[in-house]
């Protein structure tokens, strides 16, 4: 069992304590998502898309600021410290850690280096939400491609970057691009990602395409509208217009879009599933 330690601890870190005991005492150090900062309209940013669109982003909300390594000791049990971070994540972190590493306790406080820091606090975090996030978007990927403006319609799932959206050829490298910067650009039917018409199929975006520059051979995937589902094209089917070379490069340039990063793909993911009626 743990002690809850109230000396300066503010109302809000204490309620955001009490919510988050059930989950640690019966889960075994499972973190809760996030809480909103009082200061929360100064952490709002606007994403400015490719093709003009404006989304509100809350980074407080959504990412991680991993630069302040002070936190809070919220509760203790025998072998353990119970850390309140500057991003609301709680998190037991052993004694022998703060001992070991010579850190000092003033008040209620401990500031960990930034190797421990992301070792308990934020490496856990995020490879847990990035789980969820892989674990949801694969069984889910055509509800989220047949309903895209809604995809569109929020910061958080435009950032998203799951693994099927990534394209690449022999000697160039590859890239990656957000499941927004693709769907924004169905929408425009940008040049390079709507086909009219390709391989005897009509009304096709391509999703992702992998290949040689040289040979001109491509495995390519596309997304038909007409049929609402993915489809799987190569060389030995058709090959894209233009060739290899010329089709990668006009792809790369309608999906390229810079963005800021999401820290939590999977809250997000579990969000926009819920506004389609999917229950996570």
């Amino acid at each position: 069992m743990w002690v809850l330690q109230t000396k300066n601890v503010s109302l809000q870190n204490l309620l955001f304590s009490w919510c988050a005991y059930p989950a640690l005492e019966f889960f075994q150090g499972f973190v809760c998502l996030f809480i909103y900062h009082q200061n929360q309209e100064e952490s709002m940013k606007t994403l400015t898309t490719r093709y003009g669109k404006k989304l509100p982003f809350d980074a407080q909300r959504w990412s991680l600021n991993t630069s302040n390594y002070t936190c809070q000791i919220v509760g203790e049990r025998e072998e353990d410290y119970l850390l309140l971070d500057a991003n609301a994540i709680v998190t037991w972190v052993p004694k022998a850690t703060i001992r070991d590493n010579a850190y000092e306790i003033v008040g209620d406080e401990v500031t960990l280096s930034e190797g421990v820091y992301a070792k308990w606090i934020t490496s856990p975090r995020l490879a847990q939400s990035l789980r969820r996030f892989y674990e949801l978007f694969s069984p889910h990927r055509e509800l989220l491609f047949a309903n895209r403006q809604l995809v569109l319609s929020r910061a958080e799932y435009f950032l998203m970057y799951p693994d099927l959206l990534k394209s690449g050829g022999a000697y160039i490298g590859g890239f990656r691009y957000s499941l927004g910067a693709l769907l924004e650009a169905m929408e425009e039917k940008a040049p390079g990602v709507y086909f009219e018409e390709f391989a005897g199929y009509r009304e096709l975006y391509l999703v992702s395409l992998s290949g040689s520059p040289l040979s001109g051979i491509h495995h390519s995937l596309f997304w038909s509208e007409e049929q609402q589902q993915f489809i799987q094209i190569n060389s030995s089917q058709s090959r894209l217009p233009g060739g290899f070379m010329a089709a990668f490069r006009a792809f790369k340039e309608a999906v390229n879009q810079g963005s800021w990063g999401l820290s939590f793909p999977g809250e997000a993911l579990e969000q926009l599933l819920g506004e389609l009626g999917v229950e996570v």
